[in-house]
C-alpha cells in the first residue's frame, strides 16, 4: 500500500514456491520485463521534472534537480536517498513509494504557491500601470483645461483693458500655469514612486534571465547577447524602481603574450579558470557574470551598493593573485584589471558601459593589476557633489 516499503518482484519469492507451468512462467517474465520497464519509464520522468525544475523562494534549480536525481536512482537502483548506500537487506532491494509520491506532491505544491504568487505581483503591476496611465490622462486634461482658462483671461484682457489690466492678466496667467505646471510635475512623481513600489514586487523575475538566453560555448557563461538584454533591462526598471546598480568591466592583462607563449588552448584553458573565479567571487542569484568578448568579461550587480562592489572588486583581484592559472603541467601566473561604473539617473546602456569602459582603461594605463572607479563612484563614496572637471577622472586602487 502507498506509504510502505515494496520489493522487486524477483525478491517476493519464497522458499515453498511451487513449480509453475511453463505459460505461468512466461507470463512471469513478461510482468518482470514490464516492471522493470515502469521503473525506467518512471525513473526518466524524475529526471525530466528535476532537468527543468527553476528556481523557488526554498530551493536553488541545481538542488531541486540534485533531489529529482536522488529519487530516480531510489526507483532505478533501490539508492537510499539518505546517502549513497542501497536500501534493502538479504531480501532485496526496497524502494519507498510512498515518500516519493509525497516528495513529488510536495514539489508540485511549492512550484504551483510560487508561480501563482509572482503572477498575481505581476498582474498587480500591470493593474497598477493600467490605473496610472488612465488618471494621467484624466488629470492632464483637466490641467489642459485648466491653462484654456488662463488663455482665455489673457485673451480678454488683451483685447479690451488697459495696459496695467494686460499687465496684471499676463503675471496672473504666468502664475496660474506655473501652479499647473508644479501640480503636474509633482503627480508625475507621485505615479513614477507609486509603480516603481509596485514593480520592486516583481523586479527579480522581470530582472531575471537565466535558461531563456545562450551561454558562451568556452566558459559556461552568459553570452554577449544575453548580457545586452540584461542591461537593457536593469536599466529600465531603475527608472521606476530606483534601485542601485553597478557594471564592472575585466580583462586579463597581456592575454596576446599568453596565448604566444604557452598557445591558444592554455589561453583559453586560462579564461574559463577566471570564469570560475568570477562566479565564485559573484555567487548572488542576481548577479550576472557574462563573458564580453576574447578576454573581457563583464558583471552586473543589481541591488548592490557602492561599499560592496569596491569589496567585492577587491576580493576579485586577490582571487586572481592568490593563485596562478595552469595547464597541463604549465603554470601560468596573470592579473586582471578591472573598471567599475554605477548607473545613474538619465544612463543608457551605452553610456553606462562608456564609463565602466573608460574606468578599465585608465585601470590598464595606470600599470595593470588594479581596479579603477568612475569618477561618480567616488563622489558618491566620499559625500562629495560631481563637478565638471571630475567627469574626466576615475579613482583606482591596485
Amino acid at each position: 500500500m502507498i506509504g510502505s516499503w515494496s520489493r522487486a518482484k524477483s525478491d517476493q519469492k519464497g522458499p515453498d514456491t511451487k513449480d509453475v507451468t511453463p505459460s505461468q512462467e512466461a507470463n512471469g517474465v513478461t510482468e518482470a520485463e514490464d516492471y522493470e520497464k515502469a521503473l525506467e519509464s518512471l525513473g526518466r520522468i524524475l529526471r525530466c521534472l528535476g532537468r527543468h525544475s527553476f528556481d523557488l523562494e526554498e530551493r536553488s534549480e541545481e538542488e531541486i534537480e540534485k533531489e529529482f536525481e536522488r529519487w530516480a536512482m531510489h526507483v532505478l537502483v533501490g539508492m537510499s536517498i539518505r546517502g549513497n548506500e542501497e536500501e534493502g537487506d538479504e531480501g532485496g532491494i526496497r524502494r519507498d513509494w510512498g515518500e516519493l509520491t509525497k516528495f513529488v506532491n510536495r514539489h508540485r505544491q511549492q512550484e504551483k504557491s510560487y508561480v501563482n504568487r509572482n503572477l498575481q505581483d505581476v498582474r498587480n503591476v500591470l493593474w497598477e500601470f493600467t490605473n496610472t496611465v488612465g488618471r494621467a490622462i484624466v488629470e492632464d486634461q483637466e490641467s489642459d483645461q485648466q491653462v484654456d482658462k488662463y488663455l482665455v483671461q489673457l485673451r480678454t484682457a488683451t483685447e479690451g483693458g488697459s495696459f496695467t489690466e494686460v499687465k496684471q492678466a499676463l503675471l496672473s496667467v504666468v502664475q496660474g500655469i506655473n501652479s499647473v505646471i508644479d501640480e503636474r510635475k509633482k503627480r508625475q512623481q507621485e505615479r513614477v514612486k507609486l509603480l516603481g513600489e509596485k514593480l520592486r514586487a516583481v523586479e527579480k523575475e522581470l530582472g531575471s534571465a537565466r535558461k531563456e538566453m545562450v551561454l558562451d560555448p568556452l566558459t559556461r557563461l552568459y553570452n554577449r547577447g544575453a548580457l545586452n538584454l540584461q542591461l537593457e533591462r536593469t536599466v529600465n526598471m531603475s527608472f521606476f524602481s530606483e534601485t542601485p546598480a553597478c557594471v564592472f568591466m575585466v580583462d586579463i592583462d597581456h592575454f596576446k603574450m599568453i596565448n604566444d607563449t604557452h598557445g591558444h588552448p592554455a589561453g583559453d584553458a586560462v579564461i574559463q579558470q577566471l570564469a570560475d573565479r568570477l562566479v565564485s567571487t559573484f555567487p548572488r542569484k542576481s548577479d550576472f557574470v557574462a563573458r564580453y568578448g576574447g578576454e573581457e568579461f563583464c558583471v552586473l550587480l543589481h541591488g548592490a551598493n557602492l561599499e560592496l562592489c569596491q569589496r567585492l572588486g577587491d576580493r576579485l583581484l586577490e582571487a586572481v593573485r592568490r593563485e596562478p592559472f595552469g595547464y597541463q603541467d604549465l603554470i601560468i601566473p596573470a592579473t586582471v584589471s578591472v573598471g567599475l561604473a554605477a548607473l545613474r539617473s538619465g544612463d543608457t546602456v551605452l553610456t553606462w558601459l562608456e564609463r565602466a569602459d573608460h574606468a578599465l582603461y585608465q585601470a590598464k594605463e595606470g600599470g595593470r593589476n588594479q581596479l579603477c572607479m568612475a569618477s561618480e563612484l567616488r563622489d558618491r563614496l566620499q559625500g562629495d557633489e560631481p563637478t565638471k572637471s571630475d567627469d574626466e577622472k576615475e579613482m583606482c586602487q591596485s
